[in-house]
């Protein structure tokens, strides 16, 4: 008897931890839910929630948003939401310039600013064993950024071209990788 009292107890204990837990898991989804839609983010995968971030300059200025190799980190002055980037996908926001640029390690699409605005770079990202990951022309954004998603957990070089200057550099898309480049990419 004693047996099943201490088993039902256990049960019961179980089951209020688990209503608590759900409740609380609800709350932080209804949280999230409402901060997107303050931001006009709701109902978009994270990313176009990153694309949508990166390439504006006018997004609200309480508005603070980074991306590491991880998570895309949205935060304001009462909430903080951190989405998931997809399992196979890595980010690299990076920034030629051929005068000034500041240091960068995790990209913040909220202000990180690059010198070259709107002009087309040609981009080669080759991995370490010689496979062409991108061999295209793409155009900086309004931040002077350009941001690509890559294979998640390679190593490669960036090689980016413009006006008959190049830049190259190493990088990686692992977890712990830095997601922003800018000083090794001056254009000579």
């Amino acid at each position: 008897m004693k047996k099943n009292k201490t088993i039902a107890v256990l049960l019961i204990i179980t089951l209020v931890i688990a209503v608590i837990l759900g409740l609380s898991l609800t709350g932080t989804k209804r949280a999230q839910a409402a901060f997107l839609e303050k931001y006009n983010l709701s109902g978009l995968d994270v990313k176009a929630i990153v694309k949508q971030l990166d390439s504006s300059i006018t997004e609200p200025s309480e508005l603070v948003s980074s991306i590491n190799g991880e998570k895309l980190t949205l935060k304001d002055d009462s909430t903080t939401v951190e989405l998931d980037l997809p399992a196979d996908s890595f980010y690299l926001s990076f920034a030629p310039y051929e005068n000034s640029t500041h240091p960068c390690g995790f990209h913040s699409l909220s202000s990180c600013r690059g010198e070259l605005v709107n002009v087309v770079v040609h981009t080669t990202i080759t991995s370490e064993n010689g496979d062409v990951i991108l061999d295209e022309d793409l155009e900086t954004m309004n931040n002077g950024f350009i941001g690509v998603w890559l294979p998640r957990d390679i190593t490669a070089n960036i090689q980016v071209a413009y006006q008959g200057k190049l830049a190259t550099a190493p990088i990686s898309t692992f977890a712990e990788s830095e997601t922003c480049l800018t000083t090794p990419l001056k254009l000579n």
